[in-house]
């Protein structure tokens, strides 16, 4: 092992002399490639919504996809608005404007909804009739009382268009399923009938920024008319997430760098200390955007990390071949050639071994359930790899090409910073074994806590608690009792299968006992359905008397009065049962809140729905149900994830090191930080989600890169001196000065995401500061403590 260790540094220090000597056709042919992936920069799209957590593949997504194209958009934007009183003249004038505007401006709207065009079923002369509740604005007293009275008595609109309480009413905004122009398998655009895969393009991020570039103005003239206006649901949640991770990558990317400057200009001293590292970070963002668009990989609230994670990733290389490079400079009295060459060989293992274990730590998310954590384990290692090649190549061909002034000195160490390192290493060797001990409770101690992490998925909870987006969600949901869709999709088998009158009937026993499958968590606002249409004009067919508010009693009536319905109102009822009425479904509406809270919720309603519709298939789809998946994801995502990347990274520490035992012991330090964030994470009763979910496997890959830095060079130094003790202080006097300042990036380039509007990312971002500093802790103390426990007797 050993042999192969010294025949890779070798082929390092070759590959400084080649790249030295051919370092014009290096540059080329690496900026060449670079500027072929940059151009694919302007295909790369973000894409917070619903969808971009389920591969297309994934049979949650697959139902979904089909239950949008037969029925249409589940996620609605919902408008509410608080009047001093909902029936009045002059409010009902406004909301008519409101509504009317809303509909002839805003793209992409299939339907606009409100009390102004609200479904009002009633019979006249033995005719059916549908219209508008409201198609004159009424003015006298007694028809507005009129119109109050049949708005609280009809059920459909409770808690969808008017609270129970009547002061507090809504717009609904239904979206389009697919983009104009796409063809759905069910033939629901431009009267199309046949499948087409490839042109069909569902409604979704870019859609809903243009829905809301032109809604938001209109809603802030009306606010400033005196409305009392309240915007939420999923479309809106999606596009204001959208917004905030343009806008923090394009404010954290720049600080990063910054940092990088400072801490840079601080460590060298030189210009091109400076200007190198930042230019290999900068073509390695550029490179990776452009990865990410040739594969078609979106930017999400996952992979918004990546600049600030390859920006670290690639300073720290940088960091490690320029600090020897820059040493071997000054003793060789300005022989560039050789210089580089002895950084490379030097370093260049342990580079490469660095960049192979944190593109593993993250390459273990690609075996994840959720896409955008798939994604980002695939683009960040394509990313590391990218900095790892510029490093090693970009690097010497830039030292070649441009003059740099005169060999310093080497400077001796303010005697303070070298008096610190050697009371590290005093500290360390003679109480290894207190250390070491520590360290262990410490680590229990992590894992008790650790136990107490709660799962949680609540995407409003990611905004401050102050944004108007959430707080708007808040409020529309505590009036309207929910914006959140549960659907209930019921298929029968049978054409015609909705013609029986029991499943209408079982469909109309349900509503009432949905409304109590909730929990005092999460209460469930309105029940509705095909049953719902067919007690309506039961009632209007019989000289709307309110004792016929009911299911018809026979499959013939019950298909006359769908047929007579259908002749006036299609596109409503096509929203609610198949074309062949085989195929029905249930919209049960609950808050948007913790998925957690919500699951217990989405159990119940398939038990009883599976229960009592057992002679059809039933499944659950809509944004409740995927929410409630995603939290599942999220525990198969860590598993295995975290398995995947604790085993790879342990081989290869063996690998290098070339004993099983020191490897395994070498892993010791690089869990312990991620084990004692996890527990503080749990003792403070800090919700495992979506954005921190990350920490580990990430972190892992991180860390570890400092312990292979200081046990590479260890190991070097061992065999030179023969001393642990000595060996122990010389590494940390050459590799622990490197080490402190690429621990100090790191953590300063993740800690800037705290500045973050977001809080799943400046949650990310404070979390894996934290876990970087105590890793550092780690490698200046623990790390020579297991050494000087293996080695104590080498001499």
């Amino acid at each position: 092992m050993g042999q192969l260790r010294d025949s890779i540094e070798i082929l390092f220090a070759r590959l400084g002399h080649w790249v030295f000597r051919r370092n014009k056709i290096t540059l080329v042919i690496v900026l060449g490639l670079t500027f072929i992936l940059l151009s694919q920069v302007p295909k790369l799209s973000i894409d917070t919504s619903n969808d971009a957590f389920y591969h297309p593949d994934d049979p949650i997504r697959v139902a979904y996809d089909e239950f949008r194209q037969r029925f249409g958009k589940d996620d609605h934007i919902f408008i509410g608005i608080r009047p001093e009183s909902v029936f009045d003249t002059a409010f009902l004038s406004q909301l008519a404007d409101l509504h009317e505007e809303i509909e002839a401006s805003v793209p992409h709207v299939n339907k606009v909804t409100s009390l102004i065009n609200a479904r009002n079923t009633y019979g006249q002369d033995d005719e059916l009739i549908v219209e508008d509740l409201i198609e004159q604005i009424p003015e006298s007293a007694d028809a507005l009382a009129a119109l109050r009275s049949t708005a609280m008595s009809n059920s459909f609109y409770r808690n969808y268009l008017l609270s129970a309480d009547g002061q507090f009413t809504a717009i609904d905004v239904e979206p389009n399923a697919v983009v104009a122009g796409s063809v759905s398998m069910y033939g629901s655009e431009a009267g199309e009938s046949g499948p087409s895969e490839t042109s069909l393009k569902y409604v979704s991020t870019e859609e809903y920024g243009e829905m809301m570039d032109v809604l938001h103005p209109i809603l802030e003239r009306y606010r400033d008319a005196g409305l009392n206006l309240y915007v939420g649901g999923f479309p809106v949640i999606t596009d204001t997430l959208t917004r905030e991770v343009a806008r923090t990558m394009a404010e954290l990317t720049p600080l990063s760098l910054l940092l990088n400057v400072l801490f840079l200009s601080l460590m060298f001293r030189r210009l091109s200390g400076v200007v190198y590292p930042v230019f290999i970070v900068v073509v390695s963002l550029t490179a990776t955007a452009g990865a990410m668009a040739w594969l078609s990989i979106p930017l999400d609230l996952v992979t918004a990390i990546l600049p600030t994670l390859i920006t670290v990733v690639g300073v720290a290389d940088s960091v490690h071949l320029l600090s020897s490079y820059y040493r071997e400079y000054s003793r060789n009295s300005g022989d560039r050639e050789n210089a580089i060459a002895h950084a490379m060989g030097r370093n260049g293992l342990a580079i490469l071994m660095t960049s192979v274990t944190t593109s593993l730590g993250l390459l273990s998310f690609t075996v994840a359930d959720m896409a955008p954590v798939a994604n980002l384990g695939l683009v960040a290692a394509i990313g590391i790899t990218l900095a790892f090649v510029y490093t090693v190549l970009l690097l010497p061909a830039l030292i070649a090409i441009f003059p740099m002034g005169a060999p310093r000195q080497a400077s001796r160490a303010p005697v303070l910073a070298d008096s610190l390192l050697d009371w590290v290493a005093d500290v360390s060797c003679r109480n290894y074994k207190v250390i070491i001990g520590l360290s262990a409770i410490l680590f229990v101690g992590a894992l008790a806590g650790a136990t107490q992490l709660r799962l949680s998925h609540n995407p409003l909870t990611w905004f401050p608690e102050d944004s108007p987006v959430r707080t708007d969600a808040v409020t529309i949901d505590s009036a309207m009792g929910g914006s959140v869709p549960i659907e209930v999709v019921i298929d029968t088998g049978q054409e015609h299968g909705f013609y029986d009158p029991s499943v209408s009937q079982r469909l109309d026993d349900a509503t009432g006992a949905a409304l109590k499958l909730g929990t005092p968590a999460v209460t469930i606002g309105n029940v509705n359905g095909i049953h719902t249409v067919l007690k309506e004009v039961n009632q209007a067919l019989h000289g709307n008397d309110e004792h016929y508010y009911r299911i018809p009693n026979s499959r013939e009536l019950t298909a006359q009065e769908l047929l007579l319905f259908e002749l006036s109102e299609a596109d409503e009822l096509r929203k609610i049962v198949s074309d062949d009425y085989s195929t029905g479904r249930l919209t049960i509406m609950v808050p948007f809140t913790d998925a957690i809270q919500i699951r217990p919720v989405v159990i119940k309603v398939r038990q009883y729905f599976e229960k009592l519709f057992a002679d059809a298939d039933v499944h659950l789809t809509g944004i409740g149900p995927m929410l409630v998946e995603t939290v599942h994801d999220l525990l198969t995502t860590m598993l295995k994830s975290y398995g995947f990347a604790l085993v790879a990274i342990t081989g290869l520490m063996i690998l290098l090191i070339g004993r099983l035992k020191i490897g395994l012991i070498s892993m010791a330090p690089n869990l312990l930080p991620i084990a004692l964030a996890m527990g503080l994470m749990g003792w403070m009763y800090m919700p495992f989600d979506f954005s921190n979910m990350l920490v580990g496997s990430v972190a892992i890959g991180l860390v570890v890169d400092d312990t292979i830095h200081f046990l590479h060079n260890l190991r070097r130094n061992l065999d030179r001196t023969g001393d642990v003790r000595r060996a122990i202080r010389d590494t940390l006097h050459s590799t622990g000065r490197a080490i402190f300042i690429t621990s100090l990036v790191l953590a300063s380039g993740m800690a800037i995401a705290i500045t973050a509007d977001l809080n799943s990312t400046a949650n990310f971002g404070i979390i894996t500061a934290s876990t970087i500093v105590l890793a550092l802790i780690a490698d200046f103390f623990l790390v020579p403590a297991l050494m000087y426990a293996v080695y104590a007797k080498r001499r």
